[in-house]
């Protein structure tokens, strides 16, 4: 059974303070990013504005302490709290016989979906196709865009896989830069049946006339449009168990205590650095955040000021009776979570919000 994420965070957090993570504390943390081992980018991907966005108005809403929608993707209109911008691992496709006489290009497009795990409840997927930037001046000629479901498995030397059912048949501008599909149906039922995701054909045809002049256009189309082609699937997720309610308070700097309970139990603060802990190369944001930690003497004569919990005040008077039974201890009585903005094993962007990552409050318990 994995650990709650309170445990791994507060470990985390005395691990740091302490200076002694280790290899094993680390890999069981990644555990609840869902990662199986620190992620190396090859590439740094770009982050399309929707998750910047997203990612700014969550860490708005953490500081000032609004705890409603966190669950809830108000730019979307829909239920997450898990963003997914899965890249294309397809390839393109060089039929000896090209479908139509206009064809221009032909690509299998294939996305994983093996990182969203079975709790997790599918609530959107989007195919992001980029064209290309979007310009009026030079307009190119009309597109007409193909895709369909690959549902048998592509076999011996056949170039091109057979297609199953057209999702899409559109004709588009060009440039059109970026056009988006609705593929949630399509994507729960690759989630249903993994076998069935053999990926999706795309043809890209180019409208015109078959004389010389187009002849010419067709050729530096394609070629333009083969260069610029991005293939993107965002998938939006929601986790019912990282939504529970609980009551926040607005993130404020860490009061220094008066001289004569400095020695009691309080908050102090910690500065968790990404960078220190190597982890900057693959989270894109935040750099860092404020976490703290709770340090500090839970005395016989607890006080409301301690916030100690009723079963601390009943521990102390016990300890008044038995010596043997231990002093309570300086723990974390409130939290509130963070954002995080990284890439995966495979490259792709991931927005995912934790709860219980920073310590407000501390008390005796």
């Amino acid at each position: 059974m994995i650990p709650s994420l309170r445990v791994l965070a507060v470990g985390l957090l005395l691990t740091v303070a302490l200076g002694q993570t280790s290899q094993f504390q680390e890999s069981v943390f990644l555990q609840f990013l869902g990662l199986d081992k620190v992620p190396s980018p090859q590439t740094v991907q770009p982050v399309p504005s929707i998750l910047k966005k997203i990612f700014q108005d969550r860490e708005a809403a953490a500081t000032t302490g609004d705890s409603h929608g966190l669950c809830y993707i108000k730019d979307l209109g829909i239920q997450g709290n898990i963003l997914r911008l899965l890249l294309d691992q397809g390839r393109f496709l060089y039929p000896k016989k090209p479908s139509q006489a206009s064809s221009c290009l032909q690509k299998l497009l294939y996305f994983n979906l093996s990182s969203i795990t079975d709790k997790e409840e599918l609530t959107m997927a989007q195919l992001g196709l980029d064209l290309g930037p979007t310009t009026y001046y030079k307009l190119g000629p009309e597109l007409e865009l193909a895709l369909s479901l690959v549902e048998e498995p592509h076999v011996g030397d056949w170039p091109v896989p057979l297609p199953g059912k057209m999702l899409v048949l559109q004709s588009v501008p060009w440039p059109q830069g970026v056009v988006h599909f609705n593929l949630l149906r399509v994507a729960k039922g690759w989630r249903n049946n993994p076998w069935k995701n053999l990926g999706l054909l795309l043809e890209i045809l180019v409208k015109g006339n078959r004389d010389v002049g187009v002849n010419f256009q067709l050729q530096d189309t394609c070629a333009r449009l083969r260069r610029s082609l991005r293939a993107s699937l965002l998938v939006v997720t929601l986790h019912p168990e990282q939504c529970h309610p609980s009551s926040r308070k607005r993130r404020e700097a860490v009061p220094a205590p008066q001289a004569f309970c400095r020695n009691l139990c309080h908050r102090h603060q910690l500065f968790i650095n990404f960078r220190d802990l190597g982890w900057h190369k693959w989270i894109i944001a935040p750099k860092g955040f404020m976490a703290n930690y709770c340090h500090g003497e839970c005395p016989f004569s607890l006080t409301t000021s301690l916030n100690s919990s009723n079963y601390a005040f009943m521990q102390a008077l016990m300890r008044a009776v038995d010596p043997e039974v231990p002093q309570a201890a300086c723990i974390p009585t409130k939290l509130s979570p963070i954002s995080m903005l990284y890439q995966d094993n495979d490259d792709n962007v991931i927005l995912r919000h934790y709860e219980d990552m920073v310590v407000d409050e501390c008390g005796c318990g």
